[in-house]
Formats: structure tokens, sequence, C-alpha cells
């Protein structure tokens, strides 16, 4: 049986203090993000993480994503007067806005699929007189369990 890697207390100490100084960066740097970007920007972009001093910053538009990149140097020395230092920032994409998107259009679909009832609308079956909703019928012309039968 081998032995695992262990770690001295130390070192694991040393390990979470860092983890540690670098979200109390992060809090800083979000608080004080409108300061240091500028009111429009601000806006448009957030600090997401801060791992080995490198800055992760997420844009919500790739022209917004573009001019952070064309800035990086200015934004690194106004972060720099602020108390924080940083090896690099990495400037990505927000790709959320189009997945929240994606779930709303969803929601919507389901909203508005012909099995839901929407305001108890019921309705009876032609065919084998069960109550069904009123879309149901309105698309198929029967209720489901009639619609299958015929599959």
């Amino acid at each position: 049986m081998k032995k695992s890697n262990l770690e001295t207390i130390n070192n694991c100490l040393k390990t979470f203090q860092v983890s540690w100084s670098e979200l109390d960066n992060l809090i800083q740097l979000e608080t004080n993000w409108e300061k240091i970007v500028g009111k429009d920007l601000a806006q448009e972009c957030r600090p997401l993480k801060i791992e080995k001093n490198i800055l992760t910053i997420v844009a919500n538009h790739p022209q917004w994503r573009q001019e952070l990149i064309y800035y990086k140097h200015k934004l690194k020395e106004s972060i720099t007067k602020n108390g924080i230092h940083l090896k690099n920032i990495r400037i990505v994409q927000n790709y959320n806005n189009e997945e929240k998107r994606k779930i709303n259009n969803f929601k919507l679909e389901w909203e508005n699929h012909p099995s839901r009832i929407k305001e108890s609308q019921l309705v009876f079956c032609n065919l084998c007189n069960c109550p069904t909703p009123k879309r149901e019928i309105e698309r198929w012309g029967k209720c489901t369990f009639c619609w299958r039968k015929e599959i």
C-alpha cells in the first residue's frame, strides 16, 4: 500500500491563508469596481475570481470583452493603486445570459404546451369522454390517451 502525500499543518495553513487573502482581494475589488473601471464598464463586467494572483473578469458582451483586453494594462495599474498586486488579468465572455435565455424559452414552451391546464380549463374528450385540457382537444381533436392509441 502506498503512502499518500501528507502535508504539514503549516503548509495547509499557508495555502488557506493565500486563498483567504485572494478572497479578501476579490471582495475589495467588487466593492470598488465602479471606481476602478468606470460606471459604464462596471455595469457590463465584473470580477469573478482571483486564483494564483490571476484575476478573472467576466464581460457580458464580446465588445466589452475586447475593450477590457485593450485596456488591460491600465486596468492592472488601477487595481495595483488599490493595493491589490496581480500577476495577470484574464478576461472571459459571460455565456450565462445565453443559457438563461434557453432556460426561459424552455419555461415559456412548457407553460404554453397544449397539455398544460390553464385556469382549470378542462373539457371532455369526444371519443372516450375523459376530462382533458382544452388545448389538447384544440390541437389534436382528442385527448392524449386517444391520440396515443393511434400511434
